[in-house]
């Protein structure tokens, strides 16, 4: 059986391309999952196939059916009534547009270059038999999107970290602040405990001066009295 060459060029740069070997019964998802695999892109998404014109106009989507994913539950021959890729083949320079759809979105033009050659038996097709210039897939673009998710995460954390700090220092402000309070209270009353003390010892000091002042004024009394009962007796 002849083999379809076709030559799968980015769009933005047509020296980046891969030539793509595909049987005439190979479907439009298996030519997918070829270009797919041929550009390092995620295969966790899929695009959109259109039929084009010489200068690469979108001419009108080509309806490649029901994915094979959904069709497990039916029988195999079902399952290969998918349209194959020669029913969309009207010229022998075909043109297709692929647009691949993922977090990063790319635009291929396809070609058939060449209508020959056979199949061989040691190679599973559709098959990239030449690649020429890198993927336009960067992974670093991927690394840099998920490493601001994390610096936004990191950065969340130290906020929460700098909350907690000042809710430790709040807590410790509070604490010395009721310590101080605690001593100033301490403190007044040892100051007023003195002071009632002082104030004891001096009432007792002016008792003891007022007793003393006393007994010094009875002895004069006394003599004063025996003085003049003397002089009564005198006369």
């Amino acid at each position: 059986m002849a083999l379809y060459k076709f030559r799968v060029m980015y769009e933005e740069d047509e020296t980046i391309f891969r030539d793509i070997e595909i049987k005439p019964s190979n479907t439009l998802f298996d030519f997918e999952s070829t270009i797919i695999s041929a550009y390092n892109l995620p295969s966790n998404y899929t695009g959109i196939f259109f039929k084009s014109n010489d200068n690469w106009q979108r001419l009108k989507e080509m309806n490649a059916g029901a994915k094979p994913e959904e069709k497990k539950a039916k029988t195999k021959a079902k399952a290969q009534s998918l349209p194959i890729l020669v029913t969309f083949i009207d010229d022998p320079h075909q043109k297709f547009i692929y647009e691949y759809k993922g977090n990063q979105e790319f635009v291929f033009l396809m070609e058939l270059i060449s209508l020959s050659g056979m199949e061989k038996i040691d190679i599973v097709y559709p098959a990239c038999v030449r690649q020429q210039g890198p993927s336009p897939f960067k992974k670093e673009d991927m690394i840099a999107h998920y490493g601001r998710g994390a610096s936004v995460e990191k950065q969340e954390e130290v906020v929460d970290e700098e909350e907690d700090d000042m809710d430790a220092m709040n807590l410790e402000g509070d604490s010395e602040t009721e310590e101080v309070e605690a001593e100033a209270d301490t403190d007044t009353d040892a100051a007023a405990d003195e002071e009632e003390a002082m104030d004891e010892v001096e009432e007792s000091e002016e008792e003891d001066e007022e007793k003393e002042f006393l007994e010094e004024e009875d002895i004069p009394q006394d003599g004063f009295g025996d003085q003049f009962g003397e002089d009564e007796d005198l006369e």
